[in-house]
Formats: structure tokens, sequence, C-alpha cells
């Protein structure tokens, strides 16, 4: 009873009661920073990759687009926005007709030797350059950043590009013989043929 009653006294004779402890606010928790993912592996063996790369492309009758840069390189670095341009990715160009390489090259002074075995003279100032090769790793086509030239220095023109893309892409396989085959070895079997249509969109 004594106890209850001593805040009261001590309000009664002029003195306030002792504040309320105040709760120390917790330390806001930082999220560790996310690593920058690099588009260009500057450890990576370019020659795996362009043959990974090619035996994809020949598993899937499509084409191989090795694009030769680096991350340093701003216009290297900003190809991501020419692949989601409209004018790119509506026709799903990297998805279904090519396999895409990114190759580190430096500043035009690493692994040139992978390059020049491709027909590539790079360049600092033509960077990212482009080598279309086919399903047998034979080059195609060459390109470099100057015949992509956009509105701004560090950036590449979507449509040139894809017009570049459309006219290196592989041509659509002849599903008429691997048909008459099927149809063939059926009537020897004694069975029926399963035809499947379909379409990369």
């Amino acid at each position: 009873m004594i106890l209850q009653l001593l805040p009261i006294l001590l309000v009664m004779g002029g003195q306030a009661p002792p504040p309320a402890p105040q709760a120390t606010p917790a330390a806001p928790v930082s999220k560790p920073a996310q690593p920058v993912r690099k588009l260009f592996n500057d450890t990576a063996d370019p020659k795996a990759q362009i043959a990974t790369a090619v035996a994809g492309a020949a598993e899937d009758d499509i084409r191989v687009l090795v694009v030769w840069g680096s991350n340093d390189d701003e216009r290297s670095a900003n190809f991501t926005k020419v692949q989601r341009a409209q004018e790119v990715s509506g026709p799903r160009f990297f998805s279904d007709e090519y396999k895409l390489v990114y190759a580190d090259v430096g500043r035009a002074d690493k692994n040139l030797e992978v390059a020049s075995g491709y027909g590539m003279k790079l360049a600092a100032d033509a960077l990212p350059a482009f080598t279309v090769l086919d399903k047998t790793g034979a080059v195609v086509q060459r390109a470099t950043a100057a015949d992509f030239a956009g509105a701004e220095p560090v950036s590449l023109d979507p449509k040139k590009f894809a017009a570049f893309l459309t006219a290196n892409q592989a041509a659509a396989p002849d599903a008429d013989p691997p048909f008459k085959a099927a149809l063939s070895q059926a009537k020897k079997d004694g069975k029926s043929v399963f035809l499947w249509f379909a379409a990369p969109w």
C-alpha cells in the first residue's frame, strides 16, 4: 500500500515522478549490397563459350551471335538496352534465332587471338563488335558498333540492329523431307504418323 502511494506523495510535494525509461530504437538493418551483374564475364574462356553456343545452335538449327566487348566500355555495357528495344525483343531473336555469347575483349587488348580467328579486327572505339556464326561455327557475317550508330555516341540504333539480325538468321528448315521419310517408315511398320505443327512464338 505504501509503495502504491509513493508517486502521489512525490507529486503533492512538488516533485515530478521520475521519467519512465525510454526504449532504445532498434538500429535499422541494412541489406547487403547486391553484386553488380557483369554482362561480360572477364574470367571466362571465349573459345569454350563459343563452342558451347555452337553446339546448342546445331541442336536448335539456329545461329550464334558473338558480342565482342567489355564491361568497361559504355557502349558495350549499354547493349542490353538494344536487346530490350521493341524492334529487337518483339521477334524474340535471342530466344529463338540466336545463341548469344558475350566475349570479353577488354579495351580491344584481350582475347584478340580468339577474335582474329573469326576474322575480327577489333578497335576500342568500335566496340561492341559482332560475329554471326552458323550451326557449324563458320562465320556468316561481321559488324562493329559503327554499323549501328545511334543518335548518341554511346548508343546503338535498334532498327539497324534488328535489320542485321533478320538478314543473318538461319533459314527455316524444310519440313518436307522428314515428313516424307516418316510416312514411308509408317507404311512399312503399319503405323500412323503424328504430325505436330509449332511456331517459335
